[in-house]
């Protein structure tokens, strides 16, 4: 690691947070920041298949739903931000068909450097508002036949830089309202993230929820 993070001096990387800091602003990059290290151990090979593409958007975060009273069919996003780790141009077609109420209003690539600045000035202001009342209120929302866990997904990231599932498993989850309070409460949360926290979201975690 030691060897890994003084190769990464070039981008501004000085340890471990820098490192998380970087991932952030630049996550189209970490290919970048990565080429050339080798892997080992039980995770290794998902790693090495990450650097090649090979990532499955299988972990994500399952609100609980309650009764939000609304719905809203214009909208349709379906898709998380850790979907910017991925090249925008391979996928594309996913974020078209996926989240076209976001693209549409994106002007430049959305995994471009710095996107949550740029994604944050661009996204819904009417969308933006829904967080007031709570993610799970949010995601309790039916757009057609779906609920909306996806665009509390946004929210979330949108307010913490972080993702919620993430946050859910490490007792860090940031409430908007007292209905995010179960989320807290429900510290088991199904975490079936197949075996560890800190491995890369990959195939054998496909249709995993946390």
């Amino acid at each position: 690691m030691e060897a890994f993070l003084e190769e990464a001096r070039f981008v501004g990387v000085e340890g471990l947070d820098s490192l998380v800091d970087y991932s952030v602003s630049s996550p189209s990059a970490m290919r970048l920041v990565l080429a050339g290290v080798r892997f080992s151990g039980r995770r290794g090979r998902e790693w090495e298949g990450y650097l090649r593409g090979r990532l499955v958007m299988g972990a994500r975060m399952r609100f609980p739903k309650v009764e939000a009273g609304v719905r809203r069919d214009d909208v349709w996003i379906q898709v998380s931000p850790a979907y910017m780790l991925l090249p925008f141009d391979e996928t594309r077609r996913t974020w078209q068909r996926m989240a076209h109420t976001l693209l549409k209003h994106l002007k430049d690539v959305p995994t471009s450097h710095n996107p949550h600045g740029y994604i944050s000035l661009v996204f819904p202001e009417e969308l933006r508002a829904l967080a007031s009342r709570g993610y799970v209120w949010a995601a309790s929302i039916r757009s057609r036949d779906r609920y909306n866990d996806a665009l509390a997904e946004w929210l979330y990231w949108l307010d913490n830089v972080r993702m919620p599932h993430i946050d859910a498993m490490l007792g860090k989850f940031v409430p908007r309202s007292s209905l995010d309070t179960v989320v807290l409460k429900r510290r088991i949360v199904e975490r079936q993230f197949d075996g560890e926290f800190g491995a890369p979201i990959l195939p054998s975690n496909r249709g995993r929820y946390v």
